[in-house]
């Protein structure tokens, strides 16, 4: 049949030449005369590369030569003489009847139809009806049918026709962006997705200039990267923002890639964009994070090295504090005898302003113990007010004649809970700060307050003293005032400080049952309040210096061995004398080995025993002394503060801080030989 029942072309075939006009362009050729015989005529046709027949008026094939009758799989003789109708079958007449009927008529027709094959199936052709004109009467004769079978390219056709549709199926089903361009950037085909992110229909999506969508801060590099990679005749890829409809713009990566021609000539570029907003937005992220994680490693090498530096002269602080506190010992020890067995007026003033800036020398090795953190937190009643007073002559000295210095202590005392020295560093601490903060000069106050704290974060309920120091300096801003107790945080200059001070004011505190506030406003100065929580006050207070206790008159003193073993022989030699003086049994041992011969053969009452000492150190030695002798009562003595220490090698053992005076010695002596309990 006719392709969909209807005519593919049809149009007037140019009327053959009149005999005259044919003879007058005849060109004489030397050909064999038997070619232009009827068999002649026939072998020549049969060689033709088309299929060819002909039919008289009387619509009966009077000519078909080989290629047609071989397509029809029919011999020649069966079908010469017969009608078309018969040889092609009704249906298929009556589909080509009209354009035979116009070309008996004198018309050229020309059509594409299908013709159901008695072998081969439904068959594509494409036929060219021919007028056949009689040269003397101009009549129609009959028709000239020249056929082509264009099965195979039908067939292409259709399967071309399939896979395009399929591929338009494939891309518009798939969740990325799909175009196909030209050389002239225009498109020949976009997919759903690449026209539903334009927001305009197919067509117009076509045309679309894709650079307008591209984010700024991306246009020149895309642009740039695009043309180059065009130019590598390669598949190259794009990352850039690019504006979806709706105005937001989304990251999409491209990739895009030659296509070429029969020839190998380039003919446009094909291309996907995907939608990688969330992958990149956590792709950023991510890389600020390590940014800021590198930032951080950076900040933590930082405080490590610093925290490092502060160790390294913790220890030198320390160590120095110890051997000065041995020195002090003997010092403390030779004038406070002076003093008391002189009996020139004049010699013993002197002895006592010796032994007072002795004991200040001990303060100050206490606050570089501190310093070094070897000295643990010894928490007990303390009152503030007269601590503050006994520091005046250290703070003039530390702030220099430019800070005025006003004071408003509380007169009730009321023993708070706080480490002395530990609250001398802080307060030494709070006044350096200040002192920084006002370089031309200003006004630090000193204010203790009894307060009564309900329903604070950090406080328990009850009575607390608050000590508030003030200064009219350059001040903080809300931001830094919220960091200024983290340790290793500081707005002073490289090398001008390290972080810890007010972080070691807080911890101290904190430690002390209390808390510190800061409160300031840039420009107009800053105010750091500590609360103590209120001790008992029938509890014992500490308001004197190292060393200062009193004899107790009382007390009975029993003769006694004691064994000291001290590296030191300065300080060994003063604790000999001065207990021999007390009528005490003296050995005396230079290191733990021979202490601990010693004791092999002879078991002292007593071991004053030198917590640091090269060789065997003080722990190793009461080890071993417990050990053997469980009941041994051992007075440890060292120029650390070494309380916890002390505690895990023998808990019940006291520990007499260097310096110390006879009478302090004296007393822990008694009180380590009396029994508890």
């Amino acid at each position: 049949m006719a392709e969909g029942g209807r005519i593919k072309g049809l149009g007037t075939a140019p009327q053959p030449e009149s005999a005259a006009q044919a003879a007058s362009d005849f060109v004489p050729l030397q050909l064999p005369a038997a070619m232009f015989t009827g068999p002649g005529l026939l072998a020549l046709a049969d060689l033709l590369p088309v299929m060819t027949a002909y039919i008289d008026r009387d619509r009966r094939y009077r000519f078909i030569n080989k290629p047609l009758a071989e397509w029809l799989e029919q011999p020649r003789k069966s079908l010469i003489g017969r009608t078309m109708r018969e040889v092609i079958g009704a249906k298929a007449y009556d589909e080509r009847k009209p354009m035979l009927d116009a070309a008996l008529k004198g018309e050229r027709v020309f059509f594409a139809s299908t013709f159901d094959h008695p072998t081969r199936g439904l068959v594509a052709a494409q036929s060219d009806y021919v007028p056949w004109l009689d040269p003397a009467t101009g009549k129609v004769d009959g028709v000239v049918i020249v056929v082509t079978d264009i099965s195979e390219q039908r067939a292409t056709e259709q399967a071309l026709r399939e896979s395009e549709a399929r591929f338009r199926r494939i891309a518009d089903s798939a969740p990325a962006m799909m175009w196909v361009t030209r050389l002239d950037r225009k498109r020949d085909f976009v997919n759903d997705a690449y026209a539903e992110f334009v927001g305009l229909p197919r067509e117009d999506a076509r045309i679309y200039d894709w650079r307008s969508a591209i984010h700024p801060d991306d246009a020149e590099r895309v642009v740039a990267e695009s043309v180059a990679g065009e130019a590598t005749l390669k598949p190259f890829t794009l990352e850039a923002r690019y504006r979806r409809h709706d105005g937001e713009y989304r990251w999409l990566r491209s990739v895009s890639q030659p296509r070429f021609g029969v020839d190998e000539e380039l003919v446009g570029f094909i291309g996907v964009a995907t939608d990688i907003t969330l992958a990149k937005e956590a792709e950023l992220d991510l890389r600020r994070q390590v940014e800021q994680h590198s930032r951080e490693l950076l900040t933590a090498q930082e405080q490590l090295r610093q925290s490092q530096k502060m160790e390294a002269l913790g220890q030198l602080t320390g160590g120095i504090a110890h051997d000065f506190n041995n020195l002090l010992t003997v010092v403390v020890g030779g004038l406070d005898i002076i003093a008391k067995r002189a009996e020139d007026e004049k010699l013993k003033r002197y002895a006592d302003n010796a032994l007072a800036a002795a004991e200040r020398g001990a303060r100050l090795t206490g606050q570089l113990l501190a310093f070094s953190r070897v000295q643990r937190l010894e928490v007990r009643p303390t009152h503030v007010a007269p601590l503050i007073q006994n520091m005046r002559p250290l703070l003039r000295n530390v702030l220099g004649p430019g800070i005025e210095k006003r004071f408003d202590l509380d007169e009730e005392m009321v023993p708070v809970m706080a480490d002395p020295t530990q609250l001398e560093v802080a307060v030494l601490n709070l006044a350096i700060n200040a002192r920084d903060a006002m370089p031309d000069g200003g006004v630090l106050s000193f204010a203790t307050q009894i307060v009564r704290v309900t329903d604070d974060a950090e406080l328990e309920d009850g009575k607390y003293v608050a000590l508030t120091i003030s200064d009219t300096g350059s001040g903080m801003t809300e931001e830094i005032a919220s960091r200024a107790f983290e340790p290793f945080f500081t707005t002073k200059e490289v090398g001008k400080g390290t972080g810890l001070g007010l972080s070691m004011v807080y911890g101290m505190a904190r430690q002390s049952g209390g808390t510190a506030r800061i409160e300031s406003t840039p420009g107009e100065g800053t105010a750091v309040k500590l609360f103590f929580r209120a001790a008992d006050p029938d509890a014992a207070t500490d308001a004197h210096g190292v060393g200062e206790e009193e004899l107790d008159a009382a007390g009975h003193r029993v003769p006694a061995s004691i064994l000291v073993i001290d590296d030191d022989p300065d300080v060994r030699g003063f604790i000999a004398v001065t207990l021999e003086e007390q009528g005490y049994r003296i050995r005396q041992a230079p290191d733990g080995r021979q202490g601990l011969a010693a004791i092999a053969r002879e078991t002292p009452d007593l071991v004053i025993l030198d917590f640091i000492m090269p060789g065997l150190s003080g722990a190793e030695v009461a080890n071993r002394i417990l050990a053997k002798h469980p009941d041994q009562a051992i007075l440890f003595v060292s120029g650390y503060s070494e309380t916890e220490a002390v505690r895990s090698v023998a808990p019940n053992a006291p520990l007499l801080a260097k310096p110390f005076r006879a009478e302090a010695l004296d007393k822990a002596v008694r009180a380590a030989l009396t029994p508890s309990g």
